[in-house]
């Protein structure tokens, strides 16, 4: 990837809905060339998706969604090792992220659901009983404070209580 591209793809990163005028403009190229290096980008699969970043708590729907972190330990399977499982696992509708990570666990996943006993259902209907699943271990998100980078508001304004012996 040349550095165009890259400097092309971190304004993206930045501000998905940045013009390509606005591109060109900062970059010091042309329109039409950044145009067809974000279609390239995209015809690549580099760039997958553009998104929102949303702030959950001011949504009405947001007191009807509920986000967990689990952390999944799984035993890798001859000639697929992790892929099989994870491919598994991602088919389901309420798995938001899926992740192989390194440490004690193998996976973090962050799902989606209704309720505390829709995930609670997820893990132990769908999840735990997954053929080389070990265990899990599962965190609910009680508050979002930065996402992508974008802290949401009055985080600023927190400061840490004073610690006393």
């Amino acid at each position: 990837m040349n550095k165009l591209e890259q400097e092309i793809l971190a304004l993206l990163k930045t501000n998905a809905r940045i013009a390509s005028s606005d591109i060109a403009r900062l970059v010091k190229s042309d329109e039409k060339a950044v145009n067809k290096i974000i279609s390239k980008l995209e015809k690549s699969g580099i760039i997958v998706k553009y998104a929102t970043i949303i702030n959950d708590e001011k949504t009405p729907e947001f007191k009807d969604t509920v986000r967990a972190l689990i952390e999944v330990q799984v035993q890798p399977q001859k000639n697929t090792g992790f892929d099989a499982i994870a491919k598994r696992i991602c088919n389901y509708d309420n798995v938001v992220d899926h992740y192989l990570i390194s440490g004690r666990y193998d996976f973090l996943i962050i799902v989606e659901g209704s309720s505390l006993q829709d995930i609670s259902q997820f893990v132990s209907e769908k999840l735990a009983p997954i053929d080389h699943v070990k265990s899990t271990t599962t965190h609910f998100m009680m508050k979002k404070y930065k996402q992508d980078g974008m802290i949401f508001e009055n985080t600023s304004e927190l400061s840490r209580l004073a610690v006393s012996a």
